[in-house]
């Protein structure tokens, strides 16, 4: 079968916007402000800005089957996503978050589902196996099960198919024994505090040549208003940030990531496609809402010119 599809696998959630004057502190009370809210999530935010390129998605996550439940798989739905993958626990809370702004930056509450067990089919694996990438989180594909098969099992058995993995680590909450999953990555993107996270005393040359060699093809490290660096075994390519004015961060990070995987099915120069993503990031964080980076390539190049960061017709391919 023809790799012309994903599998994004991950939270989907309304987002509950507020505004507060100032960051309090311990036992203190302050007046927030209640602002719109937002379909959101961190894979789902990257799911819908992958889509936004015309690229092909199925998507996995166990919800409710409540109203809200209903309204987050319409929007995905909306978007061109294929949800029938999507599974039903009705024991499970709403999937929510809760985004408080305040001095010019955003603090997200991320109340969990407690999911400790996802059991999927062997038609879901087979999907998985056929896609051209399975995108997550450690915290999102750690649940699965198929049988007698763990996560890892399933994990394993996708890479030996010829998909590639691809793991959002953001900020790295990482818990014991997912070492194990980081030796099964194929493309990795963390941020800034998330990298010091994985990194856990090592210099960061140490940390990228551990990820190398474990056989991770792909390293970005992503350092918000800065840029970011991307690794492999051959190079290493800074790429610097682009000024804005910020409106929201959040789902910057999702942006940057689905715009990566998008743009290296465009082209395999990694310094484009570092500079693609970087601008897609860049723009989202001027819009207000976690969606913020949908938009289709020719508005991403379009920015990129407006910023100077095209030069010729380098980007035509895309």
């Amino acid at each position: 079968m023809k790799k012309d599809y994903s599998f994004f696998v991950g939270d989907i959630a309304l987002d509950e916007y507020y505004k507060s004057p100032y960051w309090p502190g311990i036992r203190e009370k302050v007046l927030v402000e209640t602002l719109d809210s937002y379909v959101g999530g961190m894979i789902a935010n990257a799911a819908s800005v992958y889509a936004a390129y015309n690229e092909n998605i199925y998507y996995l996550a166990l919800l409710n089957s409540g109203n809200i439940t209903q309204v987050l798989c319409k929007d995905l739905q909306d978007r061109g996503i294929d949800t029938r993958y999507i599974l039903h626990d009705d024991t499970l809370p709403d999937a929510k978050n809760i985004i408080i702004l305040a001095e010019d930056d955003h603090t997200l509450f991320i109340p969990t589902l407690g999911i400790t067990h996802f059991e999927v089919t062997h038609e879901i694996i087979d999907a998985m196996c056929n896609a051209q990438y399975v995108y997550t989180c450690i915290s999102e594909i750690r649940p699965l099960r198929c049988g007698d098969l763990s996560a890892l099992d399933i994990i394993r058995k996708v890479r030996a198919s010829g998909a590639k993995m691809v793991y959002d680590l953001d900020v790295a909450h990482l818990e014991p024994g997912d070492e194990l999953f980081i030796e099964e990555m194929d493309i990795v993107f963390f941020n800034t505090i998330g990298f010091d996270v994985y990194r856990d005393g090592k210099t960061p040359e140490q940390a990228i040549a551990q990820l190398l060699a474990f056989g991770t093809e792909v390293i970005v490290v992503t350092h918000a208003e800065n840029g970011c660096v991307v690794y492999t075994k051959e190079q290493q390519i800074y790429v610097p940030g682009i000024p804005v004015e910020v409106v929201d961060v959040t789902g910057a990070g999702d942006t940057f990531c689905s715009s990566f995987i998008h743009a290296l099915n465009k082209s395999d120069n990694l310094a484009l496609v570092a500079n693609f993503a970087n601008a897609a990031a860049a723009r989202a964080v001027t819009v207000m809402g976690p969606r913020g980076g949908v938009a289709t390539s020719e508005k991403i190049i379009d920015f990129m010119k407006e910023k100077g960061r095209v030069k010729g017709s380098e980007y035509d391919c895309f």
